[in-house]
């Protein structure tokens, strides 16, 4: 038979893949319990760490698996978003730090700078330490965070509250996005390295959601956090859409994009077999033999190949850009023109992922709508896509209208 979903390009790819199905095989038994009691995984992501799962991204100077396609990756995730919504994208988290690293090496080799500091980084991520970025914050968006950092004797002050760390029940070093005033009175953004247990961090115990209630998605509290003076990077002006947060919502999204499709693509498989066995009265005949069901189905396969192909094209173009090219030969405005197309196959990609699992319920019967069914757990998932950042499905289409008529990106609203 015929298999027409996502395929790894490379051979590092092609492992990290293999991964990512074994270890798949082994959390979806588990994935209902987390998401009843909405506990984390730990012994899962134990597990990613001894195979060397969790190190993929990583290159094989520092210890990690190699793989440079950001495709490749978010195939690994898609596997994933197959058994565990939540587990997918919690490791997404950890790629997306890996991948924005590895882009800040690259770049600086290519320019001859000295990168002593993003070396180390990647070291530590080779050898197991896992990364989040530590970014939303209630009442603003991640262009403009409201967490500060403030100068002080041996370095900076973190103070800020943060919402929707996913990963931070395990996350080593978090990547917190804040500003810092200058002294003409504007901000400037930038981002704060914060390890795990600094004095003044305190990570909550509060992730209660509708979905996703796995990844283990708690509130970060920062209160006169004091970091090292080397461990502040100052960016840019404060609500400036620069080129790493560019990279942020093109190759990051691009993972999360994969774990939603793999959650359609669960409920899909299990849909099938679903209506394959049960049988209805008074013929006695399976429910796939019905013609209503027929026509159900053949909705719901158009809208997964609408997933698929529109993955498949994004993630092309997203390594076409990002990995195939020198990181100094790609302008601003490729960066904006690659994000502008990435959030629109986002914003389809959601909708599509949403309507196959939807569709996938509908023609359950009314089994799906059990709480131990696994259709349940995939429609609470699926739809925390539209609210993912960046950016959220309501600030999506101001920008891809704005860039694609040649307006200033960025306007606040």
């Amino acid at each position: 038979m015929n298999d027409f979903a996502l395929h790894p390009r490379t051979d590092a790819g092609r492992k990290a893949v293999e991964l990512a199905e074994q270890h798949a095989s082994e959390v979806r038994a588990r994935a209902a319990e987390h998401d009843r009691g909405g506990t984390f995984p730990y012994a899962a992501i134990d597990a990613m760490k001894a195979s060397g799962f969790l190190t993929a991204g990583v290159p094989q100077e520092f210890g990690g698996g190699g793989v440079s396609s950001i495709y490749d990756l978010m195939v690994a995730t898609n596997r994933l978003g197959r058994a565990d919504g939540s587990l997918a994208i919690a490791v997404n988290m950890h790629f997306s730090v890996v991948l924005a690293v590895c882009r800040l090496l690259r770049g600086a080799r290519e320019r001859g700078d000295a990168a002593v500091a993003l070396e180390e980084f990647l070291g530590a991520l080779g050898s197991g330490f896992i990364a989040m970025a530590n970014a939303t914050e209630s009442g603003t968006d991640v262009l403009h965070p409201m967490t500060e950092v403030t100068r002080v004797e041996g370095g900076w002050r973190v103070d800020g509250h943060k919402t929707f760390g996913t990963l931070s029940p395990v996350a080593d070093i978090m990547i917190v996005p804040a500003r810092m005033r200058r002294d003409d009175g504007t901000y400037a953004n930038g981002t704060a390295i914060v390890f795990r247990g600094t004095p003044g961090q305190t990570i909550l115990d509060n992730w209660d959601a509708l979905g996703m209630r796995g990844s283990g998605s708690n509130d970060v509290v920062y209160e006169n956090c004091v970091i090292p003076e080397e461990m502040f990077f100052e960016e840019s002006d404060w609500g400036e859409l620069d080129e790493g947060k560019l990279i942020i919502g093109t190759g990051a999204n691009l993972g999360l994009l994969g774990a939603f499709v793999g959650i359609a693509e669960g409920a899909r498989d299990y849909i099938v077999e679903l209506l394959q066995k049960r049988t209805k009265q008074p013929t006695g005949r399976s429910l796939a033999e019905r013609q209503g069901i027929q026509h159900g189905m053949a909705e719901l396969e158009l809208e997964l190949n609408t997933c698929r192909a529109h993955l498949s094209w994004i993630g092309m173009h997203v390594d076409r850009v990002l990995v195939d090219r020198p990181v100094l030969s790609v302008s601003m405005d490729e960066l904006h023109e690659l994000m502008a197309v990435a959030q629109a196959s986002k914003l389809v990609l959601q909708r599509a992922a949403i309507t196959v699992v939807d569709k996938a319920l509908q023609l359950s019967g009314g089994a799906g709508y059990l709480s131990a069914n696994p259709l349940s757990r995939w429609y609470r998932d699926v739809r925390a896509g539209p609210f993912m950042q960046p950016l959220s499905a309501n600030d999506a289409h101001g920008y891809i209208g704005r860039v694609a008529l040649g307006q200033d990106p960025v306007v606040e609203d």
